[in-house]
């Protein structure tokens, strides 16, 4: 077990070592259970994050050891997309433990309207607290120059440019979007795609072959992870931004975008309403046709692009805070140290 070394100050992180049971159950670690039955006691609270990891099962135990409040927040791995996946396994794990953690925790904390709504339809009485994700939103007021990023990346030179940002995984709908790009370069013969993000569990490869099928390689930019300035210059040389999700609830990489004023293409599955409600972005079904459909929109309307990013902006800063959020966590902290019970 070591500290942290990028701990914010007063706030040491603990990391532990994990052995080969962590192959059959992720996360699994002796040293983290022996942490928590040894020092669980000195803490007021304990916040679970994700249901189906080991940690989750370590902590709720301690939580009951040590009569501790506990909170759980689910991100989004209790929605109808998650639970068919490996549904059989996550059907007996639920039945076996999982059911007595949510029924047994002081508060579910959920990310949307969605996930709470989806919550409460799976049967669970324990209270939802609703506080969504948030950002900073200042690092996006004002974005890098793009020339040094478009020299690092020529082909971006003066082309219209449709971002994807975040994890290259299969749940992201990387593959749809693939597809649909074949369409939209067909169309715009100015488009490029513009993909920042690590690739997880071949995702890109399987990405690349679909594009290489179209012969569109050479129109696709794939940079890796992307942090800090990067990021923001990455960001400064986009049109807009597209998400076509199957499962995804409120992904911080949305509000970045909205944050920095490009108008966003979301699926259903991001569970994200207010992006079309609020007139930041296009919300669609995570399948080709209104994928391909949404971004021709914006592609052929500059005007429209503008006042979605602008709406985006402002709907982000006035809602999507991590001051707002933290804010509603800590009355809720508060409330249960006291011996009070959760209010949704």
């Amino acid at each position: 077990m070591g500290i942290n070394p990028i701990s914010p100050p007063g706030v040491p992180i603990y990391s532990f070592d994990t052995g080969f049971p962590a192959r059959l159950w992720t996360g699994y670690s002796v040293e983290l259970s022996r942490f928590l039955n040894e020092r669980a006691g000195s803490f007021d609270l304990i916040h679970i994050h994700g249901v189906w990891h080991y940690p989750a099962y370590s902590a709720f135990l301690a939580a009951r050891k040590h009569k501790l409040p506990c909170v759980l927040t689910i991100h989004s791995e209790l929605s109808e997309w998650g639970l068919r996946q490996k549904a059989l396994k996550k059907r007996i794990y639920r039945l076996v433990l999982l059911d007595r953690i949510l029924r047994n925790v002081n508060a579910l904390h959920a990310i949307t309207r969605a996930e709470k709504e989806q919550t409460v339809k799976l049967g669970y009485e324990t209270p939802v607290i609703l506080a969504p994700n948030g950002i900073e939103p200042a690092p996006f007021e004002a974005l890098p120059d793009r020339a040094e990023f478009i020299q690092r990346f020529p082909v971006l030179k003066g082309k219209r440019i449709i971002l994807f940002l975040g994890r290259l995984h299969a749940k992201k709908g990387l593959d749809i979007l693939a597809r649909s790009f074949s369409t939209i370069a067909r169309r715009f013969e100015d488009a490029v795609l513009l993909v920042v993000g690590p690739n997880k569990f071949g995702t890109r490869e399987k990405m690349e072959a679909i594009l290489s099928s179209e012969n569109l390689l050479d129109r696709t930019v794939f940079t890796g992870l992307l942090t800090g300035e990067d990021k923001l210059a990455a960001m400064s040389c986009a049109d807009l931004f597209v998400l076509p999700s199957h499962s995804d609830v409120l992904g911080i990489a949305v509000l970045e975008a909205m944050a920095a004023r490009l108008p966003v293409v979301i699926t259903e599955g991001c569970e994200f309403p207010e992006v079309s409600e609020h007139g930041a972005g296009l919300v669609v079904e995570a399948d080709e046709a209104p994928i391909t459909e949404a971004i021709t929109k914006l592609l052929s309307d500059a005007d429209l692009c503008r006042r979605m990013g602008q709406q985006g902006r402002k709907l982000v800063t006035k809602r999507y805070t991590w001051q707002t959020t933290a804010a509603t966590m800590a009355n809720l902290y508060k409330t249960l140290v006291a011996g009070g019970v959760c209010q949704e």
